[in-house]
């Protein structure tokens, strides 16, 4: 019969060899690393790609406000994205960081649509009699949008033994949505080359 000592060795084995039969290990270290810095650890879209369409974009859409001296700042509302990629990509973030970087500029003003139903609700409860009236905000105030941002996504894949190459092309328009009329559009575009190498055991 064995002994306790030696069940408890053999249990200790067994563990240690199910431990290296479940695969490599999670990830448990991390470090921070600069957003700005180009990182490519596949071939999807990723961060960098968000930054260096959002530039593109931002420095067009002032040199058209500029060149165009409009009076006060255009007042934009984003319409719904359109991705025709074959990947899901978070085209909201990449909206973020153009609106973002707009409104800092101090030279655009966006409307929030999301918002509109929960303002619309504030108004109720504003005007229910539970706030003074004096201070309550109703409707009939809100600004009136001008234009119509939009974004349209698209991307080709060429591959040919072990060499692989993405095409992405973001392509922005502005509508004056008083005349349907495409006052302003610009695209960036951004090509990736991969190369598969054989991963030994």
């Amino acid at each position: 019969m064995m002994n306790r000592t030696a069940m408890m060795s053999a249990a200790a084995l067994a563990a240690i060899g199910l431990s290296a039969c479940a695969g490599p290990r999670a990830f448990t270290q991390g470090t921070y690393t600069d957003p700005e810095e180009i990182v490519m650890l596949d071939d999807d879209w990723n961060q960098n790609d968000m930054q260096l369409v959002a530039k593109k974009i931002v420095a067009s859409l002032q040199s058209w406000k500029e060149r165009d001296a409009l009076d006060g700042d255009p007042t934009i509302i984003l319409e719904t994205p359109r991705n025709r990629t074959t990947e899901h990509i978070d085209l909201g973030a990449l909206y973020d960081h153009v609106k973002t970087a707009l409104i800092n500029s101090g030279e655009f003003t966006f409307l929030d649509k999301a918002a509109r139903r929960e303002i619309a609700r504030e108004y109720e409860y504003q005007g229910s009699g539970y706030v003074d009236p004096s201070q309550a905000k109703g409707p009939g105030r809100q600004q009136a949008a001008e234009f119509l941002l939009g974004l349209v996504i698209t991307s080709t894949i060429q591959q040919v033994g072990k060499d692989k190459v993405v095409y992405y092309k973001a392509t922005f328009e502005l509508t004056d949505i008083e005349t349907s009329v495409i006052v302003w559009t610009d695209h960036k575009e951004i090509t990736k080359a991969f190369k598969k190498r054989a991963i030994g055991l």
